[in-house]
């Protein structure tokens, strides 16, 4: 799972990039210039009318089909759907490459949850460009959950796509 403006860019101000992307390569657990893991090139991604049609935030997440198992040397993010009450007293993680640091490091912040609405989760953890659609997740036993796809940054606080019902059945549709 990812960001829709990933993979489909709206309103760039940019001629001729707009649109749906041609391919992705996606490089899990990049450490500078070495990537521990091998790299995958797909060109299947989904996202969903809301953001394609009309780039409601609210309908930023999409995901990327890759052709091969790299799960099964890197593992997976379980993901799921929770009431606000859940959402609220649980510490949201969030790990991704930031653009205000080095290339192609991983960094890694966790906080509260500052509020969810019904589409949306707002969290106050420390985020900068680079790192639309990392997982917003949690941990339970020891296994990482995500429960929105972090898409802004705000004055207060940045938010993420909350995974809805809707959006959990679209994620579960798409890896099938």
């Amino acid at each position: 799972m990812t960001a829709g403006h990933v993979l489909y860019i709206k309103d760039s101000g940019v001629p001729g990039r707009d649109g749906r992307v041609k391919s992705i390569q996606v490089m899990p657990g990049r450490n500078g210039t070495t990537p521990p893991f091998d790299s995958v090139t797909s060109t299947n991604c989904r996202s969903v009318l809301g953001w394609t049609n009309s780039g409601d935030e609210n309908y930023d997440y999409g995901a990327i089909v890759i052709p091969t198992e790299l799960g099964s040397i890197t593992g997976w993010f379980g993901f799921g759907a929770w009431p606000d009450a859940d959402l609220l007293k649980t510490t949201g993680n969030i790990a991704g490459y930031p653009g205000d640091k080095p290339p192609s490091t991983l960094w890694y912040d966790s906080r509260g949850i500052s509020a969810v609405n019904p589409l949306k989760v707002h969290i106050d953890i420390d985020t900068a460009g680079g790192q639309s659609g990392s997982a917003v997740y949690r941990i339970i036993n020891g296994s990482r959950y995500a429960f929105a796809v972090h898409a802004y940054g705000g004055a207060t606080t940045n938010s993420g796509t909350r995974i809805t019902t809707q959006v959990y059945d679209n994620l579960v549709a798409w890896k099938a």
